[in-house]
């Protein structure tokens, strides 16, 4: 069975149901659309529901902003959440479950700005940018997670994009699939932007909490393998990238 649940409200922790599994999705398009009238979608959640449906794990998918995602993931044994990029710094913190797609990391302006020029991690301190809150970005980039003068730190990378589409900073951290198609989604132009700078190949995958059921995870794994065995994988990216 899964439940949808949309949690937004400050200071809320939201408890186990049950035996459920608790998993923790955040706005992320178009991996995670969160949508709490017709039910949330995109890549990774149709994705995770057709786990659930080889399966008998029985799951409440609920929405939350992304740094209370990570924290409520450290806390409860039986939750996961996803799509996050793997680190060796959230390895540490979590159990990683599964890879479900690879993008290329990056740093992202507009076209317009011929005066940017990106060579390596350290230029990108010359210009200001904008990062979600408890983002990976912050790290690859050694960017203090305070605010300042030329770092805006904010809620959520649909305010990253905006803000970068208006000018009010230079440089925004993302990756080519999740960057494109915010844009596409939030009414802009994708054509009005470019990545001019690649930083790595990153893998974006399902986490666990460090105590979560190995029965569990491994039942999750095995599906996963069906599903890329069978089609339904291919056919959800063809869906929700238009690529091979």
């Amino acid at each position: 069975m899964i439940r949808i649940f949309l949690c937004f409200l400050v200071g809320f922790i939201p408890s186990s149901f049950g035996s459920a599994l608790d998993v923790y999705i955040a706005e992320y398009p178009p991996f995670q659309v969160i949508d709490n009238k017709n039910g949330h979608t995109g890549f990774s959640v149709e994705l995770f529901k057709e786990v659930l449906d080889l399966t008998d794990i029985d799951a409440n998918i609920i929405a939350v902003p992304w740094v209370r995602a990570l924290e409520f993931v450290t806390q409860q044994s039986n939750s996961l959440l996803f799509a996050m990029a793997k680190t060796p710094e959230r390895d540490k913190l979590y159990t990683w479950v599964d890879t479900i797609y690879m993008v290329n990391e990056g740093v992202f302006a507009r076209k317009d700005r011929t005066d940017i020029h990106i060579d390596s991690l350290e230029d990108v301190h010359q210009y200001s940018i904008a990062l979600p809150r408890g983002d990976v970005s912050v790290s690859t980039l050694n960017i203090s997670s305070q605010p300042s003068e030329d770092v805006y730190i904010v809620e959520h990378q649909e305010q990253c994009i905006r803000m970068l589409a208006i000018n009010r900073v230079e440089l925004n951290y993302n990756n080519d699939v999740g960057f494109f198609n915010a844009v596409k989604s939030y009414g802009l132009e994708a054509s009005q932007f470019k990545q001019v700078y690649i930083t790595k190949r990153t893998e974006l995958g399902i986490a666990a909490n460090k105590n979560m059921d190995a029965k569990i995870i491994a039942k999750i794994r095995e599906a996963l393998k069906t599903l890329k065995q069978n089609g339904v994988y291919h056919n959800l990216k063809l869906k929700w990238f238009a690529t091979n």
